[in-house]
């Protein structure tokens, strides 16, 4: 029913009418409708579909926003008769973007109180402090977390928690540090779709869909947000995709470095960005791109941590593989993995189709996140230059692609909790923002061409 109320707004305005007012109208329509939907499915779905039926039906809404952005940036823009805001002006949306971040303080502020402890719930929290704690007393943070009935090895990398420094000085509750970033990321792109974008509704709205990710988690998250830290990734993605649609290499080296060093999860992207970047930009701005992440790589990580042990990867990798392997055994009795209850990705499907020990089938489901992964990395650069850089410029490519292996990657994998995907979130509002500034015809951005 979602997907035929989705596709009806296609033809809500006529197509006929494609130059005047009512086209960018038309898109901020259709673009609500895919966001509310992906949230909408990924939040109740399972009492529509069930668990099974569910992780099909998120990923082909899911998927329908990087269709609709193909579909509409490959097309002639819109002829705009709106009047440009004035340079000055745009700062009064980048005032907007905040503001509607900060409209859910106060029912985030009674989830926080809600779930006053978050170790009750979760191991995330407590290890992130550890971590933290242990580095602000010169102690080695890279060691097992004592939790009183098990010790969880942390994978965190290094600015997921080191800006716990921030919280711990001001004296507050360290899980307001994400959302404060959180903050600042939307205005960030809020300011970057109004230099962009003409018309006055589509702008509101792109400055209105992070915040709308984050009211789904108040209403329907229960326990998500509060005993968790993902608030600060979302906001490093949001940087991110900023930087695309900014055509900034300063904002988006900046948001490199940040996600880089929060998550592994880029790894997967960045040699496509890379080959982008090098093939269609100018040479010193690789240079000065990666002259920037390599360092702080090696100060930030490699030297302080991974040169003093080099099994904390490899510790924590195994330690996660544990993790997804005992989430696949079930806990109580009888036996209940507790996200595959969620129905939002295909993990179930995984296990139901290989054979073996748990620990086979989450191998073998790495297997095919994998292999899905390197598919979409070398594949899309291949693509891009066979087919599509004469229709679609590198930095929205990479916009897409940023989407589609984020997605792929919480779709296919072995173990994904619902509060993964508030960074998917960011990423549709931002492709949604891109279509719209697209569409209000004041975009001046052509395709690709080697350099």
């Amino acid at each position: 029913m979602i997907l035929l109320a989705i596709l009806s707004t296609f033809w809500l305005i006529p197509r006929h009418r494609k130059n005047s007012y009512f086209w960018p109208m038309r898109n901020v329509i259709i673009g609500l409708a895919l966001f509310l939907a992906q949230l909408l499915v990924c939040f109740l779905g399972t009492a529509v579909w069930g668990k099974w039926i569910n992780p099909l039906v998120f990923l082909l809404v899911s998927m329908a926003i990087p269709f609709w952005y193909i579909q509409q940036l490959t097309q002639e823009r819109a002829k705009s008769q709106a009047t440009e805001t004035a340079p000055g002006r745009w700062w009064i949306w980048a005032l907007a973007g905040l503001f509607f971040m900060a409209l859910p303080y106060e029912e985030l502020r009674k989830s926080f109180v809600a779930f006053a402890v978050p170790r009750d719930y979760s191991d995330v929290i407590p290890q992130l402090e550890t971590l933290y704690h242990r580095f602000r007393d010169g102690i080695f943070p890279y060691a097992p977390v004592d939790m009183g009935t098990y010790q969880p090895y942390p994978v965190y990398m290094p600015l997921h928690w080191l800006p716990i420094a921030i919280t711990d000085w001001l004296g507050i509750d360290s899980r307001w540090l994400g959302y404060g970033f959180l903050g600042l990321a939307a205005a960030v792109f809020s300011f970057a779709i109004a230099k962009n974008t003409q018309h006055w509704i589509p702008r509101v709205m792109s400055a209105l869909l992070p915040s709308l990710a984050m009211w789904a988690y108040i209403l329907w998250g229960g326990m998500d947000i509060p005993v968790s830290h993902e608030l600060i990734i979302a906001a490093y993605y949001l940087l991110l995709a900023t930087g695309l649609l900014l055509r900034n290499p300063w904002v988006t080296g900046l948001a490199l470095i940040a996600c880089i060093l929060s998550r592994y999860t880029l790894a997967f992207w960045l040699p496509l960005f890379a080959l982008l970047m090098w093939f269609y930009a100018p040479k010193k701005q690789s240079f000065a791109t990666w002259g920037a992440v390599l360092p702080a790589f090696l100060l930030l990580y490699f030297i302080p941590f991974y040169l003093k042990d080099t099994s904390i990867l490899s510790t924590g990798i195994a330690y996660h593989n544990h993790a997804a392997i005992d989430e696949w055994k079930g806990y109580g009795e009888p036996p209940v993995s507790w996200s595959f209850e969620r129905g939002i990705y295909f993990a179930p499907h995984l296990k139901a189709l290989f054979s073996g020990d748990m620990a086979h089938r989450v191998t073998m489901s790495r297997v095919v996140q994998g292999s899905l992964m390197l598919v979409l990395c070398f594949g899309g650069f291949f693509f891009y230059q066979r087919r599509w850089r004469s229709k679609m410029e590198w930095h929205d490519y990479s916009l897409l692609m940023l989407y589609l292996i984020i997605a792929c990657f919480y779709f296919f994998g072995p173990l994904t909790y619902r509060y993964y995907l508030i960074v998917l979130f960011m990423l549709s509002a931002a492709l949604i923002a891109r279509v719209l500034s697209h569409s209000s015809g004041n975009d001046q951005v052509e395709a690709s061409t080697p350099t």
